[in-house]
């Protein structure tokens, strides 16, 4: 059951994704959850910076100790979360933001641990 749950926000997720990015490319900008807006705030770039650069750290230091090997979309999906809500923890913490923006980083604290039970093998 929690597995379909999972899978059903990750769903959602990707449904949001692909239309904010449609909208993007037809001069509309719209940041989580659905704010339409003329610029994204500048912390919230800062986290989505950080998250992609620990990523692409994280699996160049594996491929240079030799740990290749493939993996499924969703590991990746679990690494960039998992960067992404450090991060976003980190930065918040620093500086000072509206209370609405800890609700968001709780959200994807939520979606990241259902890409964790979703990543598991089934038995």
């Amino acid at each position: 059951m929690l597995r379909l749950v999972a899978n059903a926000v990750i769903a959602f997720f990707v449904l949001w994704t692909l239309a904010v990015s449609v909208a993007e490319f037809i001069g509309v900008t719209i940041h989580f959850p659905w704010i339409i807006s003329d610029d994204i705030p500048l912390y919230r770039l800062h986290t989505l910076r950080i998250a992609i650069l620990l990523t692409f750290a994280h699996y160049g230091v594996l491929h240079l100790f030799g740990k290749n090997q493939e993996y499924l979309p969703i590991h990746f999906l679990n690494q960039f979360l998992f960067y992404l809500v450090m991060s976003g923890g980190i930065i918040l913490y620093k500086i000072e933001v509206p209370v609405r923006e800890y609700v968001i980083i709780g959200l994807f604290t939520i979606v990241w641990l259902l890409t964790v039970v979703v990543a598991q093998p089934l038995n």
